[in-house]
């Protein structure tokens, strides 16, 4: 009998689930605007890291990108850089057209930092950490992107690469917590 009512009630919870998914997908909160805020992206020099730091360049935010990689690093700040630029020249086009109906952001002085940075050094974390406190800034949003991928299955990888790969798919997010901001961890999808 207790199996029974046990299948029932994680059958409910299932159903349950489903319809708050279905609510929360039909009402969308509203999005934080990350406009003029100090957002920090780790493995900012390829991949998702790189998609995310265009995207918060498109919303206006002031951007640390850290990477080990100082050449992808300085290419994504690059991007960012025309990012800013075709922002800030559509927002002279339309306050010479007057155009009263659209929405225009006030100005900021958006800008772009990089470091290099190799999260799976605690020491290296705690000290570009400080640098970007003293030269930038408190950091408003953390995307801690970086991660490491083999492309092996983890048994079959050599004792050097599991180290990497647990030093920075899972000890360096415990190094973040210097920053007391929202922070996203995003290292097991890129």
């Amino acid at each position: 009998m207790n199996i029974v009512v046990e299948f029932f009630v994680v059958t409910f919870k299932v159903l349950w689930a489903f319809v708050l998914a279905a609510a929360r997908w039909l009402v969308r909160p509203k999005e934080k605007s990350v406009a003029g805020q100090v957002c920090l992206i780790t493995g900012a020099g390829s991949g998702l890291g790189r998609l995310f730091a265009l995207e918060f360049a498109r919303r206006r935010a002031q951007l640390v990108l850290w990477d080990i990689n100082t050449q992808s690093n300085e290419e994504t700040a690059g991007m960012v850089r025309h990012i800013y630029r075709d922002l800030e020249a559509a927002d002279a086009a339309a306050l010479q057209a007057g155009n009263g109906e659209e929405e225009i952001l006030p100005p900021c002085n958006l800008q772009v930092f990089t470091y290099t940075c190799d999260v799976g050094k605690r020491e290296n974390v705690y000290l570009t950490a400080e640098r970007v406190r003293k030269e930038v800034g408190e950091v408003s949003v953390l995307v801690n992107n970086a991660g490491v991928v083999s492309g092996h299955h983890l048994l079959e990888c050599p004792d050097e690469l599991i180290e990497r790969t647990m030093m920075v798919n899972c000890h360096a997010h415990f190094w973040f917590n210097t920053y007391d901001v929202p922070w996203y961890s995003l290292s097991l999808l890129d």
